[in-house]
């Protein structure tokens, strides 16, 4: 699915650093740029901000410079099909900014250590790439209606998923993002299309489905462990959300039923 040919991570260069090829490369090139650049795009040459991305595609003409200051960027010169590329919906040989909160720099940091360790061209490398170019091709299409607080809403539906026995109320998460409460509510449900407290019942129903596949836990140290106040309210709202008693889906989630 990915062949990776060479990779870099972190390059520097000067100021006055220019690349122009006017025939392109005969694979593709995935390029974050890390600092402040100049890009082609458009029959045009113009200024983008630190942590721009663009994917090049097979024999693309390529302008990437810097734009007054020294230049770092992160590089995976790769090949794939093209049914492969064009599946993901991403726009080719066109600038995407990545905003901070989707950290940039992470995939291109795993990838880079994935193809050092010798992991090339296998399930880990396919799954890195995939994972990334999925995550860019939604960035455009979030950019045309910018969404207030978003990075911190992901964060926050991050930890909501990570700590299912927290006492999470609207007003602390509200005050978190510094936010009246029901504003907080509303642009919550906007951005993933779900109300934040359904979306804390999810985590902890969730999380209890783990301990109860994967554990012997009694109902009561299950329920403590997912934020339930009793053995009866955790067993009531499971079974609301799952059409089942906790033990019913506990035989049902037996190995070998």
């Amino acid at each position: 699915m990915f062949h990776i040919i060479c990779m870099g991570l972190g390059y520097e260069h000067e100021p006055d650093f220019v690349i122009n090829r006017t025939e392109g490369y005969p694979h593709q090139l995935a390029l974050l740029v890390r600092t402040p650049c100049r890009l082609g795009y458009g029959g045009e040459i113009r200024s983008y901000p630190a942590n721009t991305f663009i994917l090049y595609d097979k024999d693309a003409p390529q302008y990437y410079a810097a734009d007054g200051v020294p230049y770092v960027d992160d590089w995976i010169q790769f090949e794939s099909e093209q049914k492969v590329i064009h599946s993901f919906g991403l726009p080719l040989n066109q600038p995407i900014v990545i905003p901070d909160w989707a950290k940039p720099e992470q995939y291109f940091a795993l990838i880079c250590s994935a193809y050092f360790r010798g992991f090339n061209n296998d399930t880990v490398i396919n799954s890195l790439m995939t994972a990334m170019l999925t995550d860019y091709s939604v960035i455009p299409l979030m950019s045309q209606k910018p969404m207030p607080y978003f990075g911190q809403l992901v964060e926050l539906r991050q930890k909501i998923g990570a700590q299912p026995q927290r006492e999470w109320t609207v007003s602390e998460m509200a005050a978190e993002l510094h936010i009246s409460a029901s504003y907080f509510q509303r642009i919550y449900k906007e951005a993933f299309h779900v109300s934040v407290m359904q979306d804390v019942i999810h985590s902890r129903v969730d999380a209890a489905k783990n301990l109860l596949q994967c554990t012997g836990l009694n109902a009561e140290e299950i329920a403590q462990r997912c934020g339930y106040s009793s053995p009866e309210h955790f067993s009531r709202q499971f079974k609301q959300h799952v059409g089942m008693s906790p033990d019913q889906w506990r035989r049902r989630a037996a190995p070998g039923r």
